[in-house]
């Protein structure tokens, strides 16, 4: 065995315990190819369980909340910085996913009661977010609760997702909407 291969197979070992100690109890399994910073916050609260697939990055300042929903993020993707996914009716993100700073994916959203109830006593629903495989979401975008994404799209910088995109198109604005089918 090489001194570069022993190298990186203890990089691993030492990732991995790392991991082990940080998420120690917690419903959270990362594969130890993949580089989480100390400074993201990362949370199994009111149940749900997080999985983090190999080679990724998740930034500084990125936020990964279940509140109750399954997250599952698949391989070689990227959470940049200030970037947040809420996973209350469940998330799943497939491999080579590409998400810039600042956007927010919740999966949840407040029940709007016509009885004149206050939204925080009105509940809220989870219908779940997934986002297929090689796609790039770009800085400040909001991806709502139902919507599904399809492999080998483009969200563009700063736009709302409210309904699902299909495979290879390009969407941008609020609301987003298709700009051109990609070839």
């Amino acid at each position: 065995m090489s001194l570069r291969s022993c190298r990186m197979r203890a990089l691993l070992i030492l990732r991995r315990l790392r991991f082990a100690v940080r998420f120690l109890g917690r419903s959270i399994d990362v594969d130890p190819s993949s580089w989480i910073s100390p400074r993201s916050d990362i949370r199994d609260c009111g149940g749900g369980r997080i999985r983090i697939g190999r080679n990724c990055e998740i930034h500084p300042y990125s936020m990964i909340l279940t509140y109750g929903g399954d997250i599952r993020i698949g391989d070689h993707c990227s959470l940049n910085p200030f970037a947040i996914i809420y996973g209350h009716g469940g998330v799943r993100i497939g491999n080579g996913v590409r998400i810039a700073a600042h956007t927010v994916i919740v999966a949840s959203s407040h029940v709007v009661s016509a009885a004149g109830k206050p939204f925080f006593e009105s509940g809220v629903t989870g219908r779940g977010i997934e986002i297929d495989d090689n796609v790039w979401v770009g800085a400040g975008v909001v991806i709502l609760d139902g919507v599904r994404i399809g492999r080998n799209s483009i969200i563009g910088a700063g736009s709302v997702v409210r309904r699902s995109v299909p495979d290879n198109t390009t969407v941008a604005g609020v609301p987003a909407r298709a700009i051109t089918p990609r070839s």
